[in-house]
């Protein structure tokens, strides 16, 4: 029969095999077909070894024995390694926007195969697949939307009995900061207008890399993330706030920020509330013709309602304009007869009308604002 006389050794089942194992070409004759054992024992004396590590490296006995007599021949095994060796032919940097993914590559040879692990910016070290980091089996690592926080330098680390590599790579994350409605950075105040029970928009859209996330903070410092949908307040997916039935407490500051990896901006709207506006309208539409009688005082009057209140004009006949805008509201301008026209405007609109003066000698002639 033959023996081999075993080194430390621990099989496919798990089983510890001490120094001084004795196996034999009998022992080994039933093995139910299983071949993936790590040693197999044949008939005419060869062992085998499915996979030689650096566990099966040293001494082994074989020994011999019939009738006649027996004999020994030992054998030492030395397993040569081959420490890690990461190739270089991969780009070293990379440049990516935020929000985007990033790939570093890191492909080893080595015998036994080397096990590979990343260190981060961060200085955490990485030799699993986790939520934002994906290990693949050939040892490339993956970064799921990055963030300015990202950026930095990367080790890939190849290490095995035979001792270790490393490969460096460096990542920059380029960012661009919010923009609001492609204007506005930083901190911009803004003044609005809205009518009483009326609708009211307020555009906040923003543009960034990555796409910003837009949020409305509102007077009773409430805050409202895009989108919202609410009974009276609406904040649209495109950043624009939508108030619904305005009321006069409506009168007050709301505050749009939008904020990515690369920073914030910052919108305050100013809104004021208003009455219904109306425009100018004379209590008399009519155009007039007035005859003065001599030696008495003429007034001219121009009547208008109007929301907001109108500027009045004065337009005399030789082309001189008085605005209500004046110290005073009426003017002495002698005695000229002519055309005179009063013109009324406010942000709503525009209206003139025309008094026709027919006057005697002597009369003085005022027009009141």
């Amino acid at each position: 029969g033959v023996w081999w006389h075993l080194k430390d050794l621990t099989d496919l089942f798990g089983h510890n095999l001490p120094d001084g194992t004795m196996i034999n070409n009998v022992m080994q004759a039933d093995d139910s077909g299983r071949r993936s054992r790590r040693y197999i024992l044949f008939d005419n004396g060869t062992l085998y070894f499915n996979k030689v590590g650096i566990a099966e490296e040293g001494d082994y006995t074989c020994y011999a024995q019939n009738t006649l007599g027996k004999d020994e021949m030992k054998v030492h095994i030395t397993v040569v390694t081959a420490s890690p060796r990461i190739k270089q032919n991969y780009k070293t940097y990379a440049k990516v926007k935020a929000g985007d993914n990033a790939v570093f590559d890191c492909e080893v040879v080595g015998e036994p195969k080397p096990k590979i692990f990343w260190l981060l910016p961060s200085s955490d070290m990485i030799s699993a697949s986790t939520n934002r980091y994906l290990l693949h089996v050939n040892g490339s690592l993956s970064v799921s939307k990055v963030k300015l926080l990202d950026a930095g330098e990367y080790v890939c680390v190849a290490r095995n009995p035979g001792g270790d590599d490393t490969k460096l790579y460096k990542l920059d994350v380029v960012s661009k900061p919010p923009l609001i409605n492609g204007l506005y950075t930083n901190k911009t105040v803004i003044k609005a207008t809205a009518i009483r029970h009326s609708k009211k928009q307020i555009d906040c859209m923003s543009e960034g890399t990555p796409s910003p996330q837009i949020m409305w903070i509102m007077p009773d410092n409430i805050f409202l993330t895009a989108p919202y949908y609410g009974s009276r307040i609406t904040v649209h997916k495109n950043g624009t706030l939508e108030i619904r039935n305005v009321r006069p407490s409506d009168t007050a500051d709301f505050i749009c920020v939008v904020r990515n990896d690369g920073g914030e901006s910052i919108l305050v709207v100013q809104l004021e509330v208003l009455e219904m506006l109306r425009r100018p309208m004379f209590r008399n539409p009519f155009n007039e013709k007035i005859i003065a009688k001599p030696g008495k005082t003429i007034i001219l009057n121009c009547s208008v309602d109007g929301n907001p209140p109108p500027e009045i004009i004065w337009i005399l006949p030789n082309g001189t304009r008085f605005s209500s805008g004046a110290r005073i509201s009426r003017y002495h301008i002698g005695n000229d007869a002519g055309k005179y026209r009063c013109a009324a405007r406010n942000k709503v609109g525009y209206i003139e009308k025309l008094i026709i003066l027919e006057v005697g000698q002597n009369a003085p002639i005022y027009i009141g604002i």
